[in-house]
């Protein structure tokens, strides 16, 4: 049954989102939009119910707070490999230090980041700068939030149109007029997988709506279950018969009463013979602890993200906690991190046509793990003539050496492994002694 009731409140929705006139309904209603996907679990899966699972917030809290910490900058390559910061490029500007006139760059990058991984469509309105400098495509860029994308046609021109519906924050009765957008004045950031068609990304909720309706059916059992005073009903034994289904249902409606909110915890009184024997179906029965954390590694599993951050810590451990951070970083944080350093470079860097020029976020914060592994890579760094002393300042935020040797890439380790030595080639052992041999006191 709950299959069907769930369908056909889909079906009742689609069918009043074509009937009717548009100025007779909530078009921000679930029912404009169909009410959500019907699922085997008999629950209706969609944006704002996937959004209220606690592992969902989570990850959101998670993934947000990353990446809005990432510095990004554009680069320029170099020969040899070479790369050269650019932290005054106009695009490093926009990303890195002003999106917009009302937003911060960890608010901005935050929600982008987020509407890319779980509506995996991103979408930013283009302010053109001043045409007479060097803002390059975009003085600034606003966010339009998913939930007002409307539709998205190809016009004959070849350009793609997008349009937007108000915010929700539109006045009561006041006239509905949406905002189209041609492609060149939109950025729009993907996320996989795409749609058949190819220009819009498939949220996550349609394409694990059966993960989500698990997860919301084991929750909403358990809030059921609080709310009948952890009680899974009974049965009431009536030895003799009702006038009427009013009057039944007058006594049921009476006896549930009785037993919920305050006078959840008093006596009740059987009147008329009636015998009441409770169904006990503990929790424990249930397994309904052990299926709430299943159901939320589920959900945290379509972001690779590690169930150890979201509060689910059965089985994480001293030893394997570390790795479980590195892999969020690699498998979780990095390709979103891809995706919207792709989108800029395609769209921001178009008069780059040799390619010198690329945009990158900097994990280095987030991988620098404790101090004591973070001080052994320098060194390692440090022996291997791959890193200067400046170089491990700069991590460290730290100002460079004031003598000419800080850039200096050469081992300063002797061949007895200890530091500020000489190397005996000079004839010098490094404690200010020379290698003559010295006469014997005998």
């Amino acid at each position: 049954m709950g299959i069907l009731s769930g369908l056909g409140w889909a079906l009742r929705g689609m069918a009043s989102a074509v009937d009717g006139a548009m100025d007779h309904r909530d078009v921000w209603g679930e029912n404009w939009w169909g009410g959500g996907y019907p699922t085997i679990a008999g629950v209706i899966v969609n944006d704002e119910r996937v959004s209220q699972l606690a592992s969902v917030q989570s990850v959101r809290q998670g993934l947000s707070s990353a990446m809005s910490s990432l510095p990004v900058s554009v680069f320029r390559k170099g020969a040899n490999g070479a790369r050269e910061a650019l932290p005054q490029h106009p695009i490093s500007r926009l990303l890195g230090c002003r999106p917009n006139a009302r937003q911060t760059p960890a608010e901005f990058i935050g929600e982008l980041a987020w509407h890319v991984s779980y509506y995996r469509n991103g979408y930013c309105r283009i302010i053109p700068g001043d045409p007479g400098g060097d803002d390059y495509a975009a003085g600034a860029l606003e966010i339009l939030h998913p939930r007002r994308f409307a539709k998205l046609e190809r016009g004959a021109d070849g350009h793609l149109y997008y349009t937007f519906n108000p915010p929700r924050t539109i006045v009561q009765g006041a006239q509905i007029a949406t905002e189209t957008y041609r492609d060149d004045e939109i950025w729009h950031i993907r996320g996989n997988p795409l749609q058949e068609e190819g220009l819009l990304g498939e949220p996550i909720w349609a394409t694990a709506r059966q993960v989500f309706a698990r997860a919301i059916a084991v929750h909403e059992y358990g809030d059921i279950w609080f709310a009948n005073n952890g009680q899974s009903g009974g049965l009431i034994k009536h030895p003799g018969t009702f006038k009427d289904k009013a009057d039944r249902d007058q006594f049921l409606d009476n006896w549930r009463s009785m037993g919920t909110g305050r006078n959840r915890h008093r006596d009740r009184l059987l009147t008329h013979g009636v015998d009441y024997t409770p169904i006990k179906v503990t929790n424990a029965e249930a397994q309904l602890l052990e299926t709430e954390k299943a159901s939320d590694i589920d959900v945290f599993g379509l972001w690779s993200y590690p169930p150890h951050l979201g509060g689910r810590l059965d089985r994480a451990t001293f030893s394997n906690i570390e790795q479980q951070s590195l892999n969020f970083v690699v498998y979780c944080l990095a390709p979103l991190a891809i995706a919207i350093e792709q989108g800029a470079e395609r769209d921001f860097l178009d008069a780059n046509s040799n390619d010198e020029l690329f945009i990158e976020f900097n994990f280095a914060g987030l991988l620098r793990g404790d101090l004591l592994n973070r001080y052994r890579a320098y060194l390692i760094g440090r022996q291997g003539e791959w890193l200067s002393a400046n170089d491990i300042r700069r991590f460290e935020n730290m100002s460079p050496r004031a003598d000419e040797g800080g850039d200096d890439y050469k081992n300063p380790m002797t061949k007895s492994g200890k530091p500020g030595e000489g190397d005996g080639a000079d004839g010098n052992d490094g404690d200010g002694s020379d290698n003559e041999e010295k006469p014997s006191k005998d």
